[in-house]
């Protein structure tokens, strides 16, 4: 894999970010919650990548068990995509 550019590093935490949260408000109204934090640590090497996705959610209300494990399954998709997208542009 050629190295991420800093442009395409903030695109990818960006894209991991507003998935979640996407998901995440598609689900439940955002007044639900006290506090959502998505959290995204990407590491970048000459020939590759790693993300790390942390979803906290504060809310009175029950929220499925896996709801931010989902969130995070969204979101690695999407980063997938735009990965593989790239990939066959090069």
């Amino acid at each position: 894999m050629i190295p991420l550019t800093e442009t395409e590093v903030q695109e990818i935490i960006d894209l991991a970010y507003n998935s979640a949260e996407k998901y995440i408000l598609k689900k439940v109204n955002k007044k639900e919650f006290e506090d959502i934090d998505i959290t995204i640590n990407l590491n970048t090497t000459s020939d590759s990548f790693d993300i790390d996705i942390n979803i906290d959610l504060d809310s009175d209300l029950e929220l499925p068990e896996h709801f931010a494990d989902d969130a995070i399954e969204v979101s690695l998709a999407e980063v997938d995509k735009y990965v593989e997208e790239r990939n066959n542009k090069i």
